[in-house]
């Protein structure tokens, strides 16, 4: 329900997967049943994303992966599973071990009922991009489960509910541990086979048990959001497929409504391939990412940063297939964050209209060989820059080389 910045994680399992993961024709996880050993190195200029503090470092990270994807009847079973270890040869204290192990299976039962069932759990060493605490490694675990219930399968509408649960824990940041409960139901109508437009609504309550508000004055916080989504996907043609989602979020902080939200948030994306060799994709994304508040003091007269945060980020990628064996690619993503701030003493604003602007730039160039079905080879490289804001005090720029190697038995 909630979108993420778009921002690399180098050393993240998730992010391996997908920034190297299709480095052939046919990505693993399309396969029916495959096993992938990888290796990679990435040389990062500026590790810790602080240009007051810039490390050089060179991370090596080893994968194994392992997935099922098969269809028994009416049944679809979808299993997959990885185990990296990522070794920073310079900054030893974030050397850390990541697995993502997920698991779905969708049925159809009786004539126009489908239900899908899925549950995930990972652990990686998240990006230091707005991490207040950059000394140690704050492993980030995750865990979620969801199901949906869709029922009309073979008209032209169907309507759906479902329910979704999640649980975030830090090993380092606890306080901002949080547990999120959503439920959500809505109608889809296709007005041919190319395209649907579906409106549903959503409701998820976070809850943050051991977050410090008003200078410890009061623990634990509760945001409760709420969503109505218009969404469509259209294949305009054979080449071309637009998809898009625009929402109107209420956003609530009973604790702390400084970080209150209303107005639009949504997503959009188009790909396009013309002739068959070279691939253009553009995709854009806004919403709020308030969950993020600071204390900067224990007792009742200690300051209290009420911080929220409104991201609207544009990304395009372009992708040429050089030849069978050969893949040339490059991609363009900007973030802007409008950020606002009150400082809070004794539970009144002392200080508002903390207002900043802070921008994220980064350019990628890249290139993957497969000269066998089973083997992948590849490099990339990512400029970045990110401006001062108030969940990043401090500018920061830097360079990324990253090569990894792949081997898929399927």
């Amino acid at each position: 329900m909630k979108q993420k910045n778009v921002v690399v994680r180098w050393v993240s399992v998730a992010a391996w997967v997908s920034l190297f993961g299709g480095v052939g024709t046919v990505s693993a996880e399309e396969l029916p049943l495959y096993l992938t050993l990888s290796q990679g190195l990435t040389r990062d200029s500026n590790l810790l994303r602080d240009n007051s503090d810039r490390r050089r470092d060179t991370i090596s990270t080893t994968t194994v992966a392992a997935g099922l994807n098969k269809a028994y009847g009416r049944q679809n079973y979808r299993v997959s599973a990885s185990a990296s270890r990522n070794a920073y040869s310079d900054n030893k204290q974030f050397d850390n071990d990541g697995y993502a192990v997920s698991a779905e299976v969708a049925s159809e039962v009786g004539a126009n009922f489908k239900v899908t069932l899925n549950a995930g759990a990972s652990q990686f060493l998240p990006n230091f991009e707005d991490q207040f605490n950059r000394s140690g490694r704050n492993t980030e675990r995750n865990r979620q489960a969801s199901i949906d219930v869709r029922y009309g399968l073979y008209g032209r509408w169907s309507v759906n509910a479902g329910a979704s649960y999640s649980k975030v824990d830090y090993q380092i940041t606890e306080w901002e541990n949080k547990t999120s409960n959503s439920v959500f139901a809505g109608v889809r109508y296709l007005p041919s086979d190319l395209a649907y437009i579906g409106l549903t609504l959503y409701r998820t309550d976070t809850e943050l048990p051991k977050r410090v508000l008003f200078g410890g004055t009061q623990v634990g916080e509760d945001i409760e959001r709420t969503s109505l989504n218009l969404d469509t996907v259209w294949q305009v043609t054979g080449f071309s497929r637009l998809s898009g989602r625009l929402g109107v979020t209420s956003e609530k902080h009973p604790q702390d409504r400084r970080r209150d939200f209303d107005g639009l948030t949504g997503s959009a994306s188009w790909t396009f391939t013309p002739a068959g060799k070279a691939t253009y994709a553009l995709s854009w994304v806004r919403d709020t990412n308030n969950e993020g508040g600071s204390g900067l003091g224990s007792s009742t007269s200690s300051p209290y940063l009420s911080n929220k945060r409104l991201t609207n980020s544009l990304s395009a990628t372009v992708t040429y297939q050089a030849t069978a064996k050969i893949k040339l690619n490059a991609g363009y993503t900007h973030a802007q964050y409008d950020e606002d701030s009150d400082l809070v003493i004794g539970g009144a604003s002392y200080q508002q209209g903390g207002e900043t602007t802070g921008r994220y730039n980064a350019v990628s160039l890249g290139v993957s060989y497969q000269p066998i079905r089973s083997v992948g080879l590849g490099c990339d490289m990512q400029r970045y820059d990110r401006t001062a804001s108030i969940f990043s005090p401090s500018a920061y720029d830097g360079n990324t080389v990253a090569c990894r190697a792949s081997f898929t038995i399927d």
